[in-house]
């Protein structure tokens, strides 16, 4: 595998991991990684590659970050940012893999920021190990790009944007290993196949942790799995809802996962939608801690599903979720 370096020091490569990525022709088959030497790149990053690796050799000392959130003022004076123009790293394309880095988006809570992504996750077969994202409204998006390009006013690059690296994808599959997540409002959020597998959830006030829109003709949407759901040590008991549906069709699974006592009883909110209620899945299997409320299947909302049967195990494995028509294993 062929390996870039970026630093800090300019001793070693490039000193920008924007221009590291540019480095890396499109279409390319082979893979390469670009490996980021320690410290801060403060730097709005646009990836649109297939075939590469993102890594740093630890989170705590290799930061992606920047500041920008949904009401700052667009360079153009075309109004505002908008949630879906801030994102820190923008990733899009195929078989994209990311370790031991911290994405975080400095721009405040919601109500001085408004929305402010970490991570916009438009790429398929796309992996995380050992990352940490920070933000706290809307941290991770998991979605794809292609229709926000049609209905919006992205502000992305020309070498973005005139890239020929293909975009759409029938389905965009996310898979989060050993990962640090952080916010308060729908901090989780979009419509992809996305597994969190043995991540740490952390609320950092009270909260909604996931905000699915799955179409309704996808089989799974987010599925947690083995996670410690976490919230800040003075937080009150009960503040913070597991999901609610930013479409109707929205699918969100809690797999033996050790909920904290932030939980709220009810767990789910139907974000006033009663249709949402018919048709929405909202499960929960095996979990422990005192905000899985385990057994006490009343007191949880009336259009979610506490589940007994070990074959889910078998149902909602990565395997499973994320194989899709080519077997995609990460």
């Amino acid at each position: 595998m062929h390996t870039i370096h970026v630093s800090k020091s300019a001793q070693n490569g490039y000193t920008s991991v924007q221009e590291a990525i540019l480095a890396v022709e499109d279409g390319h088959e082979e893979p390469v990684r670009i490996h980021l030497e320690p410290g801060i790149y403060e730097e709005k990053i646009f990836v649109r590659k297939e075939n590469i690796e993102i890594t740093g050799d630890d989170p705590e000392h290799t930061i992606l970050r920047y500041g920008d959130g949904a009401g700052k003022q667009r360079p153009d004076g075309q109004g505002e940012y908008g949630t879906f123009n801030t994102a820190v790293l923008l990733l899009a394309g195929k078989n994209i893999t990311v370790r031991n880095i911290t994405i975080e988006n400095t721009a405040g809570p919601g109500r001085k920021a408004g929305q402010a992504l970490a991570l916009y996750a438009a790429a398929d077969r796309l992996s995380f190990y050992n990352c940490r994202f920070l933000g706290y409204q809307d941290t991770i998006f998991a979605g794809n790009i292609a229709g926000f390009w049609l209905n919006d006013n992205p502000l992305f690059p020309d070498f973005f944007t005139q890239s020929a690296v293909p975009i759409a994808h029938k389905q965009i599959r996310n898979y989060f290993k050993d990962c640090y997540i952080a916010g308060d409002v729908d901090f989780i959020f979009g419509p992809n196949v996305a597994f969190f597998d043995n991540c740490e959830i952390y609320s950092r006030g009270r909260s909604y942790i996931t905000a699915a829109s799955t179409p309704a003709d996808q089989e799974y949407g987010f599925v947690f799995w083995n996670c410690a759901l976490t919230g800040l040590d003075n937080m009150e008991e009960g503040l913070t809802y597991l999901g609610r549906p930013w479409r109707d069709y929205a699918k969100t699974a809690f797999i033996s996962c050790t909920m904290g006592s932030h939980i709220c009883p009810e767990g789910w909110n139907n974000w006033g939608k009663a249709k949402a209620e018919a048709v929405c899945a909202y499960v929960e299997y095996g979990n422990k801690g005192p905000g899985a409320y385990q057994g006490m299947t009343e007191v949880r909302a009336p259009f979610s599903r506490q589940l007994n049967n070990p074959e889910l195990l078998n149902y909602f494995s990565k395997e499973q979720v994320l194989g899709g028509e080519d077997g995609w294993n990460p």
